[in-house]
């Protein structure tokens, strides 16, 4: 099961980077792109964007394949013209523009505002406790938020157990107390549990990058890679 999660929860991850010394070793690999003004690394994995002249490339990691044409953001369905635009959207996860609904996944959820935010959670991960802790004191204070807690099996076979169980559980009202009191091993379970949509919680981990928890995704698609040092700053888009 380890094995498996390592390539289940794989990183995918976008950041800018200075083009200085990375420009000079793809320019010196692709002549096809004469001057390079700016590079940023795509949630692909060995891709690069370029933007050269005013013209957006695709280009491999050792500068030897170029790519023209367009990028397309199938997740927010939106052409990407631009390093700003790449940079905007890439990092972000809009799970409703995907067309993928938290509630069928491995998940419980608590609060019932309209912003909603997604939390990827280990069964025995203590960082994602005391934030499952936070998360419900503050639903419980600002009606504006629902904190859905999305069990996946990073730390290996016993979590895998775990997480399997949540999403197995006989009484499903009992799932959210299990989880946060670390009791899950204490819960009945189905027989005949049909586990479909636990096999989708991991692709879907993998799909948008999971690859440590807690991993917290805000209403408006920002990504927070472990507890937030301000919870509430960061949902709402401060610093």
């Amino acid at each position: 099961m380890k094995s498996f999660l390592a390539g289940t929860l794989a990183a995918v991850t976008l950041y800018s980077t200075t083009p200085t010394a990375l420009a000079m070793d793809v320019d010196a690999l692709s002549p096809t792109v004469p001057t390079i003004d700016r590079i940023v690394d795509l949630p692909i994995t060995g891709l690069r964007a370029v933007e050269s002249d005013g013209k957006l490339h695709l280009i491999s990691q050792n500068g030897r394949f170029v790519i023209t044409g367009h990028l397309v953001d199938v997740w927010n369905r939106q052409s990407l013209d631009s390093l700003e635009q790449i940079e905007a959207l890439s990092d972000r996860i809009v799970f409703k523009q995907m067309g993928l609904d938290i509630d069928t996944l491995n998940s419980v959820s608590v609060g019932k505002g309209s912003q909603e935010v997604v939390v990827f959670v280990d069964p025995q991960c203590g960082p994602c406790h005391e934030l499952m802790s936070e998360a419900k004191q503050l639903a419980e204070s600002d009606d504006r938020y629902t904190f859905k807690f999305v069990a996946v099996p990073a730390l290996g076979d016993e979590s895998h157990a775990l997480a399997k169980t949540l999403f197995c559980a006989k009484d499903r009202n009992q799932r959210l107390t299990a989880l946060m009191a670390g009791t899950l091993a204490q819960l009945e379970t189905v027989a005949d549990c049909n586990a479909r949509q636990y096999d989708v919680t991991l692709v879907t981990a993998q799909m948008v990058g999971v690859n440590g928890v807690p991993f917290v995704v805000a209403p408006d698609g920002r990504i927070a890679r472990g507890r937030p040092t301000n919870l509430v700053a960061f949902l709402e888009g401060r610093p």
